[in-house]
């Protein structure tokens, strides 16, 4: 494991890295499910490093991405990020990605994302985050259900997708929702 930060029972986190953009640019441009997310960026390894860099460029961070790696091999298979850090109220809102259709549906979003939320909540000290998703897209809705977020309301023809207003799906989740996940996951493994 390179640079970890959290470890889980597959998976650990590490910091995103330049070396990460190819492989970001290609999970973003093999990606069929148009569910999944209304835009994709960054599009190019080049963008994806500029992005990088851009993450680095303030201290504190205002956004945290983490690669999302397997142990076993230490491919990175995803991204989990922290998006708009409030070190005051202690609050931010949480993104996740996994590359290929491949690796997903085997627990591996799930167990980055719990994660994600254990760096934020023990390592930040943060104390509250939200997610949301495109209404339409029930998979990643059931997700967060599942990673101990609770529904919290809905914006309102927030996209347009084919000609047609979609809403989007607001969710949040308190460290001790996130702890019931955990253990939750952890009793079904």
């Amino acid at each position: 494991m390179r640079n970890a930060i959290v470890v889980g029972e597959r998976l650990y986190l590490r910091p995103i890295e330049k070396s990460d953009a190819k492989s970001m640019a290609r999970g973003a441009a093999l990606e069929q499910d148009r569910m999944i997310e209304r835009i994709r960026l960054p599009h190019s390894a080049i963008a994806a490093e500029a992005w990088i860099d851009k993450l680095y460029a303030s201290q504190p961070p205002q956004d945290i991405s983490l690669a999302a790696c397997l142990r076993e091999n230490d491919r990175r298979i995803g991204d989990m990020t922290l998006f708009e850090i409030d070190y005051v109220n202690r609050t931010a809102e949480t993104g996740s990605w996994i590359d290929s259709a491949e690796d997903r549906s085997r627990g591996y979003g799930t167990e980055a994302k719990l994660l994600l939320l254990e760096y934020a909540f023990d390592h930040l000290g943060l104390h509250a985050l939200m997610s949301y998703v495109w209404e339409p897209n029930a998979r990643s809705a059931a997700a967060l259900l599942k990673q101990g977020y609770k529904p919290a309301g809905r914006y309102r023809f927030e996209d347009v997708r084919d000609g047609e207003y979609r809403d989007a799906l607001l969710f949040d989740v308190l460290r001790d929702d996130w702890l019931a996940a955990r253990a939750a996951y952890r009793r079904s493994r």
